[in-house]
């Protein structure tokens, strides 16, 4: 996927949701009455009503304390956002309280039966909703008595009916323990089908994300349990599910579709325990991929910082949630830092810098972005999600280049040490061969010079008594021997540099010894395969038995044929084709077709290959194949 899809796959997951509700228009924006008496709300798109509030502080007023036209007295109009974000008169709003929200909308011109459905996110903490006076929905326990109340932060859906021309909407909202206090988001307002679909778009993105994370945890896994030297994928595994598991409790909540859903208090710390999990694999991930320098105080850091963490549940509820924003904001400036660092301290040598980097840049943007909206009053698990999405394609990417050097670098590593080793026995050899040529072989000559001087110098009876003809045969036989086993080490020297050649040769050498003809074709086929591959440590023995059983076929052509000898190679369809001809010796047409064969079967075992031999009047035909 070139870069201009990616860039057109990411601004349509982006707008999806973002686009599937509609603004109000400029003079409905700070007006707490609107009329929208001219919506088709059937085929109209949720529209959002989070500005234009009457607001009222440390009030909980029922609809009936409501005059029919006009607020109560000086009332302020607010953005549907967390009380503790507002500033009036240079007066700021402790978290700790509760108020009254108010709305009056127009929604038809007429008396109809219709059917509305509103759909907002989370509030701080505890709420109730009416609807044209009537109580529709308590989440928690509202009350001015702190100790009363009762938190309950989960997303709401309300679908009614009305014959009424407009709705007058009030919210009752109570905060004690946490650091904010009010509402939050978006408020829809739609007919349920539009809502309906607003939600599965949001749902579509969610699960879409979670899927591909999903897929990375598997990709990342696969590649750790085939190589488990590989610590930084498992940890970046482990990394990924912490993601999953936020998913679930971000935005849509979809965790209520499978479970029920939790209070407040639990997903809270459950989510804390989660971000502790991630810090702790994120920062060993770290120091995994880049181990040329451990920096175990940055380490030692997290870890501190994650056993403090631990307790935080246990302290008040007030201060509990301030530890643990405190903490998710330290150790994710903390951890984006010190990668940051690492990847500028190590860029030489890191593999998928760019990736990595535009990885890192994804999460510090969406994830700062999200806490700084969810701070203010907006919802930012979107956000959210779709940093997790970028930093781990782009982390993804960048391991996979990690691993793809990794590999290479292995595999240099083993083609260096191999030619060493066969540097080393080159030389081991060169140094064998010049010391038997010197030594053994210059002492035998020296015999030999020394055998054809007495025996010239003595008569014939002294030379039958003595067999000294004999002992110079002997003499000449081992020189000849030992010079034909010189030309064969040379001839596996040759074979790994390039293996036709070098089977060439030795047969060659072969037939020429006993004053045979011989005759070598081998097909382009045949050629092309040994051209291409490389014999190494691991495929050494592999060609060394094809060797030793051509020549062990050598060898039993010359013990028991006579004339020319044909020799015909091919290759195709990842199979070896060996065929060679020859004339016999009369005697041994006589015997059986199975003479001096025990070794080459034996070989072609190994090799899983298959024999024939065909003897018609005094022509012997073998015919070998065996795969790759």
């Amino acid at each position: 996927m070139n870069c201009i899809e990616k860039c057109c796959l990411f601004l349509v997951l982006f707008t999806i949701p973002i686009n599937c509700y509609q603004k109000l228009e400029g003079i409905n924006q700070n007006n707490s009455y609107i009329d929208l008496s001219d919506t088709n709300w059937e085929n109209s798109r949720p529209i959002n009503l989070s500005s234009g509030w009457e607001f009222y502080w440390n009030q909980l007023l029922d609809p009936k304390d409501f005059p029919v036209s006009y607020p109560l007295g000086d009332t302020q109009i607010v953005e549907f956002r967390p009380w503790t974000n507002l500033t009036f008169s240079e007066q700021k709003f402790p978290s700790k309280g509760f108020a009254t929200y108010r709305k009056k909308i127009k929604i038809q011109k007429s008396f109809k039966v219709k059917q509305f459905s509103i759909y907002f996110m989370h509030l701080f903490s505890a709420s109730k909703v009416y609807i044209n006076g009537e109580l529709i929905q308590e989440k928690g326990k509202v009350s001015t008595i702190f100790a009363d109340i009762i938190p309950d932060r989960t997303n709401s859906t309300i679908e009614f009916q009305t014959d009424q021309l407009e709705l007058d909407i009030v919210l009752q909202i109570a905060n004690q323990d946490f650091y904010q206090g009010g509402p939050r988001g978006e408020f829809l307002i739609a007919s349920p089908s539009q809502i309906h679909l607003y939600k599965s778009k949001n749902l579509i993105v969610e699960i879409f994300v979670f899927g591909l994370i999903f897929g990375s945890v598997l990709y990342h896994l696969s590649f750790y349990f085939i190589n488990r030297n590989q610590l930084a994928f498992l940890y970046f595994s482990i990394v990924c599910i912490s993601f999953l598991i936020r998913i679930p409790f971000l935005n849509s909540k979809s965790h209520g579709y499978f479970v029920p859903i939790q209070s407040f208090e639990f997903q809270s710390i459950w989510l804390h325990y989660v971000n502790i999990f991630t810090f702790v694999f994120s920062v060993l991930f770290l120091s995994e991929l880049f181990k040329s320098k451990q920096y175990k105080y940055i380490k030692n850091f997290f870890f501190v910082g994650a056993i403090f963490a631990l307790f935080t549940p246990f302290v008040p509820k007030t201060i509990q949630y301030y530890l643990n924003f405190l903490y998710l904001v330290v150790y994710l400036v903390s951890f984006l830092v010190f990668s940051f660092f690492l990847l500028f301290k190590h860029k030489k040598e890191a593999q998928g810098l760019y990736s990595m980097a535009i990885a890192l840049f994804s999460l510090a943007l969406f994830c700062i972005l999200a806490i700084s909206l969810n701070f203010y009053g907006v919802h930012g698990g979107l956000y959210l999600i779709i940093g997790y999405l970028f930093y781990v394609i782009f982390q993804t990417v960048s391991l996979s280049k990690f691993f793809a050097y990794a590999i290479e670098s292995r595999a240099n590593i083993e083609m260096a040490l191999h030619e060493e080793s066969l540097h080393a026995l080159s030389k081991q050899r060169a140094e064998m061969q010049l010391m038997v040529h010197d030594q053994l072989g210059a002492n035998l000559t020296d015999l030999k010079v020394y055998l054809e001087r007495k025996m010239a110098s003595m008569n014939e009876s002294v030379k039958h008594t003595f067999d000294l003809n004999y002992i110079y045969d002997r003499v000449v036989s081992i020189i000849q021997s030992l010079r034909n086993q010189l030309l064969y080490i040379e001839d596996q020297n040759l074979i790994f540099e390039n293996f036709v050649t070098g089977l060439h040769l030795t047969l060659l050498r072969r037939y020429s010894d006993v004053g045979r003809e011989f005759e070598f074709t081998p097909s382009s086929e045949f050629s092309n395969y040994f051209n291409k591959i490389k014999i190494i440590g691991k495929n050494q023995s592999y060609f060394l038995n094809i060797f030793y059983m051509l020549y062990e076929v050598c060898t039993n052509d010359i013990k028991y044929g006579r004339g020319e000898s044909v020799w015909t190679l091919d290759y195709s369809n990842g199979i070896f084709y060996i065929n060679q001809n020859n004339l016999m010796v009369l005697p041994i047409q006589k015997h059986s077709s199975n003479f001096e064969l025990k070794s080459i079967k034996k070989r072609l075992t190994l090799l899983n290959g298959k024999l024939e031999v065909q003897i018609l009047d005094e022509t012997y035909q073998l015919k070998i194949q065996f795969p790759t």
